[in-house]
């Protein structure tokens, strides 16, 4: 995806500052993956046979992901060892957490992603008399949360996921025009996480992740730099579905805003991120394609908005608040995505001033073709 097809593409149009601020040159000179990850590249497990062996059918070690990663030794145990967990082809319907465990891979078909699909369906506003949270992110409210709706929550450092697809299809009966589940709609509620990480070096590779409202949440554990890669996968969703604080890098990758959740003229936001205000690093996407599903209008999806997290209406501090950070280089844009809007606390967004946003671009092309209309 690295060769773009300049034949294909036209130049990105003249936008104002204000809506979509370009990066100078000098400065994104200092915006490349590895000052994002600091160093880090991640270790490969290629040509390594598998410790467990997880396969519905009985063939293997396990029957259950979630068996294989309880019989996982704990960190603490841990002799640098990275454990390989290999999932045979099928739909593996279950919720997943794994916390405090040694470094292991979850490895499916690198060919075939969507041979090996990991699903569950909760979303933020469902009580939990009805569907637990995720047990890594247990909490005694009444309601799942938006944390806790994660259909996979992995909290550790070196974790790795290779040639699988996650999903949370809570919300696909709304796309197929069934209705809000009771407690959820446009304004809220509708939050349903696929998968939340949260830790230093995690790699996710070959990897499909699919939901609508807050589709991947990258967090960054307290202390660390909360170092994340993501390469040649797909991540689709509608709002705010690449959300978080950590130091996420997406390369040679698939961005999908879908259609069809909304109600007409709601369009979408595709990244939230929440970045430290002291922290330089935050999102970085490079070499990918950010692409509309049919149904979709021009300039209806919002590029991005920060994610003021834990601030309340009015009370944003420069400085002192979150301030999400978010450069996109060096990618192919269709035609669905508009401007940067306002933050979570309704900041409204600007380019300039102590209260400017950090979400900008630089050499982008934009591509009729990535964004399908009926």
């Amino acid at each position: 995806m690295r060769a773009l097809a300049l034949g294909l593409l036209l130049s990105l149009p003249a936008l104002a500052q204000h809506a979509r601020p370009q990066m100078s040159a000098a400065e994104a000179a200092h915006h490349l993956p590895q000052h994002y990850l600091d160093g880090w590249q991640p270790g490969s497990n290629e040509g390594r046979a598998p410790d467990f062996i997880v396969a519905a059918d009985g063939s293997g070690t396990h029957r259950s992901v979630q068996a294989a990663l309880d019989a996982l030794p704990a960190q603490a145990a841990g002799d640098g060892k990275r454990w390989l967990i290999q999932i045979q082809p099928g739909r593996y319907v279950e919720q997943l957490c794994a916390q405090g465990r040694a470094p292991f891979t979850l490895r499916g078909d690198p060919g075939t992603p969507s041979r090996v699909t990991l699903s569950h369906s909760l979303h933020a506003a469902l009580p939990q008399s009805q569907g637990k949270a995720n047990p890594c992110m247990a909490h005694g409210r009444p309601e799942v949360g938006t944390a806790g709706s994660a259909s996979v929550a992995l909290l550790g450092d070196n974790i790795q996921l290779v040639g699988l697809s996650i999903r949370n299809d809570a919300l696909e009966a709304v796309r197929q025009g069934q209705g809000y589940p009771a407690g959820s709609g446009e304004t809220g509620g509708a939050q349903a996480v696929a998968l939340l990480l949260e830790g230093d070096r995690l790699l996710l590779d070959q990897v499909e992740l699919w939901g609508h409202q807050d589709t991947f949440y990258a967090r960054r554990p307290p202390g660390s730099l909360g170092r994340m890669l993501v390469r040649r996968s797909l991540i689709a969703g509608d709002v705010d579905f690449i959300f978080g604080n950590a130091r996420l890098v997406i390369d040679q990758s698939r961005i999908l805003s879908r259609a069809g959740r909304r109600g007409p003229g709601e369009g979408g936001i595709v990244f939230a991120p929440s970045t430290a205000p002291g922290e330089r690093y935050g999102f970085l996407v490079t070499h990918s394609e950010l692409a509309g599903e049919p149904g979709l209008s021009p300039a209806s999806v919002a590029l991005g908005r920060a994610w003021d997290a834990g601030v309340k209406k009015g009370e944003w501090q420069p400085g002192v608040s979150p301030n999400g950070q978010l450069l996109i280089r060096d990618s192919r844009l269709g035609p669905h995505l508009g401007p940067w809007v306002a933050s979570t606390a309704r900041r409204p967004y600007t380019a300039v001033g102590e209260t400017a946003a950090r979400l900008t671009e630089y050499n982008n092309q934009a591509a009729p073709g990535l964004g399908v209309n009926p």
